[in-house]
């Protein structure tokens, strides 16, 4: 009986071969396959093997890292044409009527000077040189000079203060909107740049050379320029 039993199980292990045998050679599947994972994880580090060692990769703050140290991290980098926003920035509205108000006021003491210069020309019209009132004359008009230029350089230093508050309002507006658009885009470095591409705006050999000083890139990835991001971010018109 025992050897009627095995000889019905091994015709049975014989028959599942020889199907098994003919469905691979037909190109069906002869069983089941199992579905492998797309990805590798989740895993608590991966250690690559090489020649001077090994390195072990971990997840630190959301950033591949290699090592302990911070600066051991893999970062996001993003470059910004800030040159067409920060112009953009000082054109509009807000900065340009504070600009005008300057402008005005300092138009209104430069009129004052003139009205003096005219009366003082009215007070001693067509002078000779043996005219017994030309030293008078002189003085005065050495004293309204004196006053002009104190003046005017004071104006140009207000001016100069004035202007460069203006720019660090507008370069703060713009941190504030890089800041948005790279959290929105997951970016850690935002580097300026002006792209290498860009026409030159020089007129010698040294507006040239700071021409080319100034692009840090001689190439980069198109889909690191966050330029128009920013421009949208802050609602100005598209970079030429």
């Amino acid at each position: 009986m025992r050897q009627g039993v095995a000889i019905v199980v091994g015709s049975l292990v014989a028959g599942m071969a020889g199907a098994f045998f003919a469905l691979s050679l037909s190109g069906a599947p002869a069983v089941a396959t199992r579905m492998l994972p797309s990805d590798l994880g989740p895993a608590d580090a991966i250690i690559l093997s090489g020649k001077d060692g090994v390195v072990t990769l971990t997840n630190q703050g959301g950033r591949m890292a290699w090592a302990e140290s911070p600066t051991a991290r893999a970062y996001s980098v993003g470059c910004l044409f800030i040159d067409p926003i920060m112009k953009g920035i000082l054109s509009g509205d807000r900065f340009s009527e504070d600009r005008k108000k300057f402008d005005e006021e300092a138009k209104t003491q430069g009129m004052e000077f003139e009205r003096r210069s005219k009366a003082l020309q009215e007070k001693y019209p067509g002078m000779k040189p043996d005219d017994p009132n030309i030293e008078g004359a002189r003085r005065e008009f050495k004293v309204l000079q004196g006053e002009y230029e104190k003046w005017l350089a004071a104006l140009q230093k207000i001016q100069s203060k004035h202007m460069a508050e203006q720019v660090q309002k507008a370069y703060s507006e713009l941190l504030a909107a890089v800041d948005i658009v790279a959290e929105r885009r997951k970016i850690d470095f935002v580097y300026r740049f002006i792209p290498p591409e860009r026409p030159f705006e020089a007129f010698d050999l040294s507006d040239a050379m700071m021409q080319v000083q100034a692009r840090p890139f001689l190439r980069y990835p198109a889909a690191t320029d966050i330029t128009e991001d920013v421009v949208k971010e802050l609602g100005l018109p598209p970079v030429p």
